[in-house]
């Protein structure tokens, strides 16, 4: 028997564990015929306008109790800004009138663009670094134990380090900007990345993998025709967690001296203790993650359409 480690090579006993699951139909290529083994009874349609809008009744009962505790004196000002103020702020911070900026303060009129674009572009750059890392580590942690064995207990520990602590050898490592932002995007996206990736190989049915050799899938294409496709659900459930949280350091990565960024815009309006200003950064990165998820299921939907049937 070939070592289950040489190049290219899954481990011949397959994933550190399958799930059980009846043996599928597999085409006369060799790729196995993954729908078979899906449950019909799953939906893989759209949702339809109504319970769309039923997403709409919580935000609008949030915003109600909002507006209310504000109006009535509920709560302070001081604590709490009115939604009116909030509104009056993202309009300066979209279309509202340039205004002259102090030395070493970070603009905030007329600057949702160019902080929207800085804060997209580096986390853009670090979730690619870590998502090209991340899959081929969780493939190899799935299909090869002799991989699992040596990088395994390294990994765990290390992505048990809270974000935060990554900070100050960041900036110590890659200096203050760009670099050391970055970076943190890349440790944050990595992460769920490789665990999800790593779980949902382990996961084939081992009946499927048998199939696909009985037809004459060569070993070697064994990962591209049969664990890839199989494992992709699981894959895209890493790559939405591991994006949303590589959005939500890019405040944290702003942190370390950036003069734009809808996170040092934050910082900014922290140290003046305007409320309503951080409120409108905390929309934007709400809004901006909600759509990124949505456009990568969207993206994904064609790919993994079989495991919704």
């Amino acid at each position: 028997m070939a070592d289950p480690d040489q190049a290219g090579q899954p481990d011949p006993e397959g994933p550190t564990s399958h799930a059980p699951a009846e043996g599928p139909e597999a085409t006369g290529t060799g790729h196995v015929a993954l729908v078979a083994a899906i449950p019909a009874e799953r939906s893989g349609r759209r949702r339809s306008w109504p319970r769309r809008l039923l997403g709409l009744v919580v935000p609008a009962a949030v915003l109600s109790v909002w507006w209310a505790a504000t109006r009535f004196g509920w709560v302070s000002s001081l604590v709490l800004p009115q939604p009116g103020d909030v509104l009056t702020s993202a309009h300066d911070f979209v279309i509202g009138p340039s205004v002259r900026q102090l030395p070493g303060t970070v603009a905030f009129n007329r600057a949702f663009v160019p902080d929207l674009v800085a804060s997209l572009h580096r986390w853009a750059l670090g979730a690619a670094v870590g998502v090209g890392v991340a899959l081929p580590l969780g493939m190899a942690l799935g299909l090869s134990r002799r991989a699992e064995d040596l990088l395994d207990p390294l990994f765990q520990g290390l992505r048990s380090v809270p974000i935060f602590a990554w900070l100050p050898l960041s900036v110590i490592w890659f200096g203050i900007g760009e670099g050391s932002a970055r970076f943190l995007v890349f440790v944050a996206v990595s992460a769920p990345v490789a665990v999800a990736t790593a779980d949902a190989v382990r996961q084939v049915p081992r009946a499927w993998v048998e199939s696909a050799r009985m037809l004459g899938t060569p070993r070697r294409a064994l990962a591209a025709r049969v664990y890839v496709p199989a494992a992709l659900p699981g894959i895209v459930t890493g790559l939405r967690l591991g994006l949303t949280l590589g959005w939500m350091t890019v405040i944290v990565a702003e942190l370390t001296g950036a003069s734009d960024g809808v996170g040092a815009m934050m910082a900014g309006a922290r140290e003046t203790g305007r409320l309503d200003q951080i409120m409108v950064g905390m929309v934007v990165f709400a809004v901006v993650g909600l759509y990124a998820d949505i456009a990568l299921r969207a993206v994904a939907r064609p790919f993994v359409a079989w495991s919704r049937r």
